[in-house]
């Protein structure tokens, strides 16, 4: 092995160590977020009235933030290495770098709704956690409903990206067999699943979560970076 390949065995092996933590933040703080009561029904203001004006709840939003954003970050070095590998395999076979582009995109995307999504989901709990002149009331705590749907919302634009994402890789490991079969299957299920929208943005997350893991497990083995792939990228 040159030392070249042995430089970018290691990128991906820290990518795959990566993946995983970004994996369990996404899920931990997705989780958090779920903590936050129903606001659709007639008794949403006083509901969230009450789960605000607890200080833990507050501190976990700030949590819950905190874990949406290092994971979009780490995510994005998990990524990299994803396309680094289906771009070597996409030169080697002579095949044009379309899968891998739409790969980027559709990962650029998520990370910057995911980020997004945990900002604005748990933006109320914190703001009111630290400014003293914003108190936790019935016609304030209307601006958390508000912030909460936008963050639906972006989770759904995120889960979209998946899709796009996902799509991508099941057709490199389908046309230049980039990664294992069973995992580019596992990503087109989930890219399916992903384009639910908002039937089922509340658990796609979740899953992807799964898949990263089961990603990362895959990028830590030795044969998922093929000799060449580092040199040719």
């Amino acid at each position: 092995m040159t030392s070249m390949s042995v430089v970018g065995r290691r990128s991906t092996i820290w990518a795959a160590v990566a993946g995983i933590v970004s994996a369990g933040l996404l899920v931990a703080g997705q989780l958090l977020l779920w903590r936050t009561p129903e606001y659709d029904g007639v008794d949403a203001v006083p509901k969230l009235t009450r789960y605000y004006l607890d200080s833990g709840n507050r501190h976990l939003a700030e949590t819950s933030a905190l874990m949406h954003l290092a994971s979009a970050l780490l995510f994005v070095w998990f990524l990299v290495a994803l396309i680094r590998i289906v771009r070597g395999a996409e030169r080697r076979a002579g095949r044009s770098e379309s899968l891998s582009t739409a790969m980027l995109v559709g990962g650029t995307l998520f990370a910057v709704f995911i980020m997004l999504a945990g900002i604005t989901g748990n933006l109320f709990g914190i703001t009111s956690n630290y400014a003293d002149g914003f108190p936790i009331e019935p016609r304030t705590v209307i601006i958390a409903i508000l912030l909460l749907d936008m963050s639906y919302a972006s989770t759904i634009a995120a889960m979209a990206g998946v899709s796009v994402l996902l799509f991508a890789l099941w057709r490199a490991v389908q046309t230049v067999h980039a990664l294992p079969a069973w995992l580019g299957w596992f990503a087109f299920v989930l890219a399916i699943l992903s384009l639910a929208g908002p039937f089922g943005a509340w658990v796609t997350p979740l899953a992807f979560g799964l898949w990263m893991l089961a990603a990362s497990v895959v990028l830590l083995m030795p044969a998922a970076e093929p000799e060449g792939t580092a040199a040719s990228t």
